[in-house]
């Protein structure tokens, strides 16, 4: 038994002796290598995102350091802005925060940075390699032109005790920041006209009809984009997120889908003057209710009070907005050509604005009634696209898009928010006759007698047309618009706006269309009147 116990001393001994030998010879250089390397900590510093400018030079968007210095427990014992000197002598982690200096004027137009997810990990949208603690866009600009803001990053080497207390500093490669962005955007007509519509769910576009330049493209209700990075609020965010009735995240000017209603008749006009259906001065006779059978189609008038507009033509069409006249010149341009001709105004196709989410609404036809419902198309139904009902689904900014290629004598400009891109405009070749005719159409609306009657009493003469589209839920909602371009001789700018659900167009979205104006063409004096319930 002794010799037993002695064996087993024996063995262990040696084992040990081997562990030894193992720890102190063979593996001396991994050891030493790591115990050196261990006194050398990398901390990286996150590269500046570009600063994000208005038409103006005004910082909407900005990048700030903030450095967190942690105690032997590992816990923030301090922390500020960094200000490029501020980590000498210190072991520090950085952090890079954005600040919206617009907060939810701008939100939908900004987006905001985030942590990279899983799939930003997997593959990257600027083919960089990134690692958790990176942020990247979402949504807004910070999203579609994430590779020009981003920068490149930096980091430190420094050399740090047994406990990790910091000894010196061994390198540093300081960051480079992400480029600026200059955008279109007025900041003071955004806040602005957002503070006029924030109560409300709507929408506002305002642009340069000759260049397609976007000066203002206002969402509401909007989201403030420092809960998601600059003061984190994770209440804010989840009530932004469960908000299904307002839905805050929701850019209506290029994500949301609505009849366009009657503003859609600029459309109408032209194609009937384009393809020689319907002369300026040829004349229909507003009999106030057509029948087809046992559907009626009616107008606007004959329904609220049983008028008439008696004989009609081009101009008077537009400036009374009476349904019958295009009820009639649908009927002869046939559903085939409407299609063309709203194509080629840039409805069922995206504008090209840089920012994600944009859609391409729907031009229906027979083929897209077939496809979508099973069903042929039908004269009533050609009807309905014509006055902008229907199955007709447009977006904001194609609308205002719209409107400029009447302003700008036929040209159609990619919309665009950035200053300094190159304007892509394209001749729609469309004759100067029927330009005149159908601005004059507009001019005819803001006056008096004219649909757009809040607008009637400017000095500088406008062009506009309102729009009143049934929402098509089986409820008597109806979605207020109004679009127009001033000065309608030699137009600067143009605006739409949509007010959903609102009522009609021109007691709803045209006042607040003449609060914009006034102020941009100085006429304090002007007086914009409301309707009163």
């Amino acid at each position: 038994m002794k010799w037993l116990i002695n064996l087993g001393v024996i063995a262990s001994f040696l084992f040990l002796l081997a562990v030894g030998i193992r720890l102190a010879i063979i593996r001396h250089g991994f050891y030493s290598s790591l115990a050196r390397d261990n006194k050398v900590a990398e901390i990286k510093i996150p590269a500046a995102r570009g600063q994000i400018l208005d038409r103006k030079g005004r910082v909407v968007v900005e990048s700030e350091y903030q450095y967190f210095e942690e105690n032997e427990d590992k816990v923030a014992s301090k922390s500020g802005k960094y200000k490029g000197d501020e980590f000498e002598g210190k072991t520090a982690r950085v952090e890079l925060k954005r600040k919206y200096l617009y907060g939810e004027t701008m939100g939908l137009v900004t987006g905001y940075v985030g942590r990279v997810s899983e799939n930003d990990l997997k593959s990257d949208r600027c083919g960089r390699k990134l690692d958790g603690f990176d942020v990247v866009g979402r949504m807004g600009v910070e999203e579609s032109l994430d590779c020009l803001l981003r920068g490149t990053e930096g980091k430190r080497l420094v050399e740090v005790d047994a406990k990790g207390k910091y000894v010196r500093e061994l390198g540093r490669q300081e960051p480079v920041a992400g480029q600026n962005l200059e955008l279109s955007i007025d900041a003071f007509w955004q806040e602005k006209i957002y503070q006029m519509i924030k109560d409300k769910k709507a929408a506002v576009v305002m642009s340069r009809p000759d260049s397609g330049k976007i000066i203002a493209l206002v969402s509401s209700p909007s989201i403030d984009p420092n809960v998601f990075s600059y003061e984190i609020d994770n209440q804010k965010i989840n009530d932004y997120l469960k908000d299904r009735e307002s839905l805050p995240l929701l850019n209506r000017t290029i994500t949301g889908r609505y009849h366009p209603g009657s503003v859609f008749k600029i459309t109408m006009a032209t194609a009937g003057l384009e393809s020689g259906v319907m002369g300026a001065n040829d004349l229909i006779e507003d009999t106030g209710v057509i029948k087809i059978g046992e559907y009626s189609f009616a107008n606007w008038l004959w329904n609220k009070r049983g008028g008439t507009d008696g004989m009609v033509d081009m101009v008077k069409a537009l400036k009374r907005s009476n349904d019958i006249y295009f009820y009639r010149l649908g009927e002869k341009l046939g559903i085939d050509r409407i299609k063309e001709w709203a194509n080629k105004f840039g409805y069922g196709s995206k504008t090209g604005v840089e920012l994600g989410g944009e859609i391409e609404g729907i031009v229906p036809d027979d083929q897209w009634k077939q496809d979508n419902k099973g069903e042929r198309w039908f004269l009533g139904n050609t009807y309905h696209v014509s006055i902008g009902q229907g199955d007709l689904g447009v977006t904001p900014l194609q609308v205002n898009q719209m409107t400029n290629i009447i302003a700008n004598d036929g040209k159609k400009c990619k919309m665009s928010l950035l200053k300094n891109s190159k304007s892509e405009c394209v001749d729609l070749k469309i004759n100067k006759n029927t330009i005149e005719t159908v601005t004059n159409g507009m001019k005819e609306a803001c006056k008096t007698g004219g649909t757009a009657w809040p607008l009637f009493n400017f000095k500088t003469e406008l062009a506009c047309k309102t729009g009143t589209a049934e929402v098509g839920d089986g409820s008597k909602d109806t979605h207020a618009w109004l679009t127009a371009f001033a000065p309608a001789d030699n137009p600067e700018i143009s605006i739409t706006v949509l007010v959903e659900r609102g009522g009609e167009g021109s007691d709803v979205a045209a006042p607040i269309v003449g609060d914009i104006l006034k102020e941009w063409f100085s006429e304090p004096d002007t007086l914009v009147p409301r309707y009163k319930e």
